[in-house]
């Protein structure tokens, strides 16, 4: 599935109702629309899965991503490396495959 289909999929299963998913739409919509806010779908899928149902975290995490994306990026898809960046070897790999485990999962069911 295309990467603008899983964020409207995962929209729908938060926001099942249209009034509460059009607002949470329009604060994701806030970041993306300057020039140098970066890869606005990955950045509104991270800041989804940070805030889950809560307009307001996803106003509090869309202005986060407004400052530094890479910081919500970190947090949504890199959790466990973020805690531990100078972890090396077995530790840093199992890390990562944890990390990309937990965001595969998320971002598929």
């Amino acid at each position: 599935m295309e990467i603008e289909a899983k964020l409207q999929s995962k929209l729908e299963k938060i926001f099942p109702e249209q009034s509460e998913r059009e607002k949470a739409s329009e604060v994701l919509a806030e970041y993306g629309k300057e020039t140098y806010e970066q890869e606005p779908i990955r950045v509104r899928l991270a800041i989804l899965k940070m805030a889950g149902p809560s307009i307001e975290k996803l106003h509090e995490f869309t202005s986060a991503a407004k400052g530094d994306f890479r910081d919500v990026l970190s947090w949504a898809e890199y959790p466990r490396q973020s805690k531990h960046w100078s972890a090396t070897g077995a530790k840093k790999e199992k890390l990562v495959s944890a990390d990309l485990n937990e965001y595969e999962t998320w971002l598929n069911t």
